[in-house]
C-alpha cells in the first residue's frame, strides 16, 4: 500500500476500542501478538481510533511546545544570520543533563560504557538479565539534542516487553560532527555487542526519529563493512529523507501537532547542511537496501514524517526486503514515549516488543 492508496482507504469502520483496522473494511482483531504471528499479518496495519490521552497530549503539544519550538528557530535563524559560528558551536545537548531525574522502571539495571567516541549503557530490566537478545537503540534528537537520560526509563520498559538486554548509544550530534560521524557511533555499538558473543540474528537496531535514520544506516554499515546484518529494525516515526518537498506536502493534508515546518527546515539547512557548505546527508531512501533484515515502522497518521515512512517502505519492497507499517491514529511525533500515561503508547510499544521476540525466534525456527 501507497500514501496514496492508505489515504483513499483512511476512514476506520466503527468498531471495538483498540481493534487493527487494515487496508479495506473488514477489522483484524488483534491484541498482544505472539511472535510467529508475524509472516501473517497485513504489511499495513492501522491502530485506532486513538485513545483520548493520545489526542489530549497532541493538543497540548500543538498549544504549548510546537509554538516555542517556532520561536526558539525564529530566534536561532536571528543568530545564524548574524553570526552563524555562533550557532555552530551551540551545545542543545545540554538539555538531556537535567533530565537524568527521569528514572528507569524499578529493579532495572544501568551500566555505563565508553565506546571510542561516544557514551552508551547497558539497560536491562529484571526479566532481560539472562537474555541473549539485544536491542541496540539510537534516541530520538532531531540530529542535535536529548541522549542517554532521556529515553532511559523508555528503553527499560521496552527491554521488559522485548524480554532483551538494550544497549543505549548516546552517539555524536550535530553541529559537532556530520551525521556519517553519528551511524559511525552506531557502527561501534554494533561491533561492541558482537565483540561480547552476542549473535548477530539476536540483535535488532532500534530508533525513534532521527534515532531511526541512525539504525538504518548503522545496518547499511555494518552490510558494507562485510560484516553480517543484524536480525532487523524497529523504527518509530523515523526521520528517512531529507526531501523537505515531501514533508510540506504532507502538512498541505494535516497538521503536525508537534512540529513546524520552520523548524525542521531550519535543522536542515543550518545544522545538517552546515548552512549550505555540505550536501544533505546520506539516507535510506538513497541507499541499496538489499541483504538487510526485516524492518517494522510506526508513524502517527498526522506525522510530517508520514510520506517518509511509506517511501521507506516502498524502498524495503523494491529491495526484497521485509517489512510492516503500522500507522498510529492521531498519536503525536514519537507518542511511544508516553507510554507510562498513554495505552496507545503501550500498545504500540507492546507491538514493538513482539516483532524484537519475532525476529530473534527466526533462527531458532529454521534450525528446528
Amino acid at each position: 500500500m501507497t500514501l496514496r492508496s492508505w489515504r483513499a482507504n483512511r476512514r476506520s469502520p466503527p468498531g471495538a476500542r483498540g481493534a487493527i483496522f487494515c487496508s479495506g473494511d473488514t477489522p483484524c482483531i488483534i491484541t498482544r501478538v505472539n511472535g510467529a504471528e508475524w509472516r501473517h499479518r497485513r504489511s499495513v496495519e492501522h491502530f485506532g481510533p486513538a485513545s483520548t490521552t493520545s489526542r489530549v497530549l497532541a493538543v497540548l503539544a500543538a498549544v504549548f511546545v510546537r509554538p516555542v519550538l517556532a520561536i526558539l528557530t525564529v530566534i536561532g535563524m536571528i543568530i545564524n544570520r548574524v553570526n552563524p559560528d555562533a550557532v555552530q558551536r551551540m551545545r542543545l545537548d545540554v538539555i538531556d543533563k537535567p533530565l537524568r531525574v527521569v528514572r528507569p522502571l524499578p529493579g532495572t539495571q544501568v551500566m555505563s560504557v565508553a565506546l571510542p567516541h561516544c557514551p552508551a549503557e547497558w539497560v536491562i530490566a529484571p526479566r532481560a538479565r539472562d537474555s541473549d537478545r539485544v536491542v541496540i537503540y539510537f534516541h530520538g534528537s532531531a540530529l542535535v539534542t536529548l541522549g542517554l537520560n532521556s529515553h532511559r526509563r523508555f528503553v527499560s520498559k521496552l527491554s521488559e516487553l522485548a524480554g532483551a538486554r538494550v544497549f543505549n548509544v548516546g552517539y555524536r550530534l550535530a553541529p559537532h560532527v556530520v551525521i556519517e560521524e553519528s551511524v559511525s557511533d552506531g557502527l561501534d555499538a554494533y561491533v561492541h555487542v558482537m565483540s561480547l558473543g552476542f549473535s548477530p540474528d539476536r540483535i535488532v537496531l532500534v530508533g525513534d526519529s532521527a534515532g531511526g535514520l541512525i539504525a538504518a544506516n548503522a545496518a547499511l554499515a555494518a552490510r558494507d563493512a562485510g560484516l553480517p546484518v543484524p536480525a532487523g529494525q524497529a523504527l518509530m516515526s523515523p526521520l528517512t529523507s531529507s526531501d523537505l518537498e515531501a514533508k510540506q506536502r504532507v502538512l498541505k493534508a494535516r497538521r503536525d501537532p508537534l512540529f513546524p515546518f520552520i523548524t525542521v527546515k531550519f535543522i536542515h539547512d543550518v545544522f545538517a547542511t552546515v548552512n549550505g557548505t555540505r550536501p544533505p546527508p546520506p539516507t535510506p531512501l538513497e541507499a541499496d537496501l538489499h541483504g538487510l533484515g526485516p524492518f517494522l515502522l510506526q508513524v502517527g497518521t498526522d506525522e510530517m514524517l508520514l510520506e517518509d515512512t511509506f517511501a521507506l517502505a516502498e524502498r524495503l519492497r523494491a529491495h526484497n526486503v521485509a517489512v510492516w507499517v503500522q500507522l498510529w491514529d492521531k498519536a503525536m511525533h514519537t507518542f511511544q514515549l508516553s507510554f507510562d500515561v498513554n495505552r496507545d503508547a503501550r500498545q504500540a510499544l507492546d507491538e514493538v516488543g513482539s516483532f524484537i521476540r519475532y525476529l530473534t525466534r527466526m533462527q531458532d525456527e529454521i534450525s528446528a
